[in-house]
């Protein structure tokens, strides 16, 4: 979860699909969760983080969107930034947003996301 200054919530949309979610992705072989996370911030957004700026907030499995009959395990990690940035998409993302709670609606969110994600962040967006 990447939060702006202003608590917007990072989002990208892979290419090919119409759902919305976190950057990140699979571990390779002998990585841990900061390991991937890193690796796929750099893959996908070009954006390089700081183990100490990362903030673990938990885990959540269900069905994936993209691919038919998966289950997927999320770990969820928490990154502040200091100002809004743009990124320019990566790798297999198609779509760099940043949302708000005046316009997460319009977003089709993938599950992951929606069931674990967004509570997550309303919560911390209203504080």
């Amino acid at each position: 979860m990447i939060l702006d200054p202003n608590k917007q919530l990072l989002l990208v949309r892979k290419k090919g699909s119409t759902f919305y979610m976190l950057p990140g992705g699979k571990f390779e072989a002998g990585e841990n969760v900061l390991q991937t996370l890193k690796r796929e911030l750099r893959e996908e957004l070009n954006l390089q983080v700081q183990e100490a700026n990362i903030e673990f907030l938990g885990t959540h499995e269900t069905d994936a969107v993209n691919e038919p009959n998966t289950r997927v395990h999320g770990s969820l990690c928490r990154i502040n930034l200091p100002h809004t940035q743009i990124f320019t998409p990566q790798a297999e993302i198609e779509e760099v947003v940043w949302v708000s709670r005046e316009n997460y609606n319009n977003y089709k969110f993938a599950h992951l996301a929606e069931e674990f994600i967004l509570p997550k962040w309303l919560q911390i967006s209203a504080s």
